[in-house]
């Protein structure tokens, strides 16, 4: 079983290092989180 994937982006909060998760495949939405400070964001896309 693959580990978490993470993004190549840093965490706009504290520069940390993001990991996501794809919580919609049909609407590509997409749950960020922050594998230091824990900030937590969602995209999709308009």
């Amino acid at each position: 079983m693959p580990g978490p994937r993470r993004s190549p982006r840093p965490c706009p909060a504290c520069g940390g290092p993001l990991r996501f998760e794809v919580l919609d495949d049909e609407r590509f939405l997409v749950a960020w989180t922050c594998l230091d400070c824990g900030h937590a964001s969602t995209t999709e896309p308009g």
